[in-house]
């Protein structure tokens, strides 16, 4: 007695194996390319302590939305937040021009606009405080 075959279907060519397999095995299975290219919904930080964590960098922006990625630079003291929606990033930034102050393990740090080159778009600095 032999199962019965269950036929397959062809495989057409130049077709992945699984359509929600990215293209890159570095990126997560599940991103979203167009989310992760939003630049409206970043915001650099800059004057960093050089042995700031990303959950330190978190604490003080969370009030503002989602974080969904924190990219941190110690060598240069920056880092790269990007929220999960272009208001959060925003409301980042009229906080900080308006003379709210953010700081990461005790040091005041700026925030910028995100720019994907080099420099950035617009600059906020305070003296220090605490926003948590």
């Amino acid at each position: 007695p032999t199962s019965p075959r269950i036929p397959t279907s062809p495989r057409i060519p130049n077709q992945p194996k699984n359509p929600n397999q990215p293209k890159n095995p570095n990126q997560p299975m599940n991103a979203n390319p167009q989310e992760t290219k939003n630049p409206k919904r970043k915001v650099n930080v800059v004057n960093l302590p050089s042995n700031a964590t990303a959950n330190d960098i978190k604490s003080p922006f969370m009030f503002c939305g989602t974080i969904v990625n924190i990219d941190v630079h110690s060598q240069k003291n920056i880092a790269f937040i990007e929220f999960s929606n272009e208001h959060s990033a925003a409301t980042v930034l009229t906080a900080a021009k308006s003379g709210v102050n953010f700081t990461v393990l005790g040091q005041t740090v700026a925030v910028r606009e995100y720019t994907s080159g080099k420099g950035s778009k617009s600059s906020t600095q305070h003296a220090p405080s605490s926003v948590v």
